[in-house]
């Protein structure tokens, strides 16, 4: 599985192209590594610090239904969300990769540079687990675009920014709208968890605030489209 093979603007295609509900290839084999893979990220952490079903867990599922809800909110087709959700839930399996102590994601103070950069693996090492898994499947689901194609990608490259600061640098030349909308809907749920080194929760406003660059701090300076970033500060107004 070959990152460089994954060209996020296609992937607005890709996705479109399939239905997950009712796809003849995505048969009980599927389902079946699909629930095993949930329970890797629900009991990551058991017995240590519970991060699977304290934080990660929530985390995904809410990041994949605010995702499907968005799309909904700008026009795509039904089936376009339903994949979307199936393939994000996913998309941190990357922190449950035996390379990581789970303590790193329950620290009691701010990441240093050392753990920030050891955190930021998890969207490659993603990709490993990915692999190792779906090495399982047949060689007719391991080609459908769902496996091999749309969580990969959503997997590997749901950090990217569009000053290419991202993980894997890749620039707004290089993204299309769903690893865009990937990339907001995980940075505002990442943003509003209250961290142990922070006094208080942010409002949404607060994050929304924050992700455009408006008043404290540029962390998401360049990183969002503008047009689409205000799109979203809409539909989470009339949401919340």
């Amino acid at each position: 599985m070959s990152l460089n093979d994954l060209d996020l603007i296609k992937l607005d295609d890709v996705i479109r192209s399939y239905d997950i509900a009712d796809d003849p290839v995505l048969t009980d084999e599927w389902r079946a590594l699909t629930v095993n893979l949930h329970n890797r990220l629900k009991f990551y952490g058991k017995g240590c610090n519970d991060y699977g079903k304290n934080q990660l867990w929530p985390h995904l599922q809410r990041i994949s239904k605010d995702g499907k809800a968005f799309l909904k909110y700008l026009g795509w087709p039904d089936n376009v969300g339903r994949n979307f959700y199936d393939a994000y839930i996913l998309s941190d399996l990357g922190k449950t990769d035996e390379r990581y102590d789970p303590l790193i994601w329950s620290l009691p103070h701010r990441p240093t540079n050392e753990e920030r950069q050891m955190k930021r693996k998890h969207a490659e090492w993603g990709v490993d687990v990915l692999s190792r898994n779906f090495s399982k499947l047949s060689e007719t689901q391991k080609s459908h675009p769902h496996i091999s194609y749309v969580i990969p990608a959503l997997t590997a490259f749901h950090h990217e920014r569009l000053d290419g600061k991202g993980t894997f640098s890749r620039e707004e030349k290089d993204m299309g709208q769903i690893i865009q909308i990937a990339a907001i809907v995980d940075a505002y749920d990442g943003d509003r968890i209250k961290r142990p080194h922070q006094e208080t929760r942010r409002t949404p406003e607060e994050t929304l605030d924050r992700m455009a660059a408006i008043g404290e701090g540029k962390k998401y300076a360049g990183a969002f489209d503008k047009k689409l970033l205000s799109e979203y500060r809409q539909y989470k107004l009339e949401n919340l």
